[in-house]
């Protein structure tokens, strides 16, 4: 799949074509944030300055401070429940639409907030019609830092070099409130 963004000389509008932003299932908060660092990219074509801005992406959903609601993830059910074999996100959610009486066929769209990452089970999503309170902040962060790298990947800055300049970042924070 073709990955880019741009926009013509003289226009304010970009194009986005295979990032995040443009994919169905990436939550609305991951897809602002994206476009936010891609306006930073477009003002100095600086990758330190996009970190900083993604930072402070980053502390919001640390702070817990992002409305559920632009963190639903929405996929498209592609088979009946019992054809998966992995245990995916997806899939919890499935899991967790039948124990509601909510089956969802091929076609239909299963809507879900990840809750828990670290369980295996259905438990580590919840669905949106199910108003969940919490979120799980470091699954998103990673996220956000993946849509990140699409973003800074032409300049050279893939995703290991970005979570050690936000990770060096946010130490410094930490050390100016000791």
């Amino acid at each position: 799949m073709t990955k880019y963004f741009g926009k013509e000389a003289g226009r304010d509008e970009y194009k986005y074509r295979g990032i995040e932003c443009r994919q169905r299932s990436t939550p609305p908060f991951i897809e602002q944030a994206q476009k936010a660092l891609i306006d930073e990219v477009d003002a100095g074509r600086d990758p330190e300055s996009v970190c900083t801005e993604l930072q402070s992406w980053l502390d919001r959903l640390r702070r817990s401070a992002v409305d559920l609601a632009d963190l639903v993830i929405t996929k498209r059910v592609l088979k009946p429940r019992d054809t998966y074999t992995q245990s995916t996100h997806s899939v919890a959610a499935l899991d967790r639409a039948a124990d509601l009486g909510l089956t969802r066929s091929p076609g239909q769209d299963v809507s879900y907030v990840v809750v828990d990452d670290d369980k295996q089970s259905r438990d580590r999503v919840a669905l949106a019609v199910e108003e969940p309170a919490m979120y799980d902040g470091e699954y998103y962060c990673e996220l956000l830092i993946r849509a990140a790298t699409s973003v800074l990947s032409p300049l050279g800055w893939r995703e290991n070099r970005i979570t050690e300049f936000v990770s060096e970042h946010e130490e410094v924070c930490l050390q100016s409130f000791s």
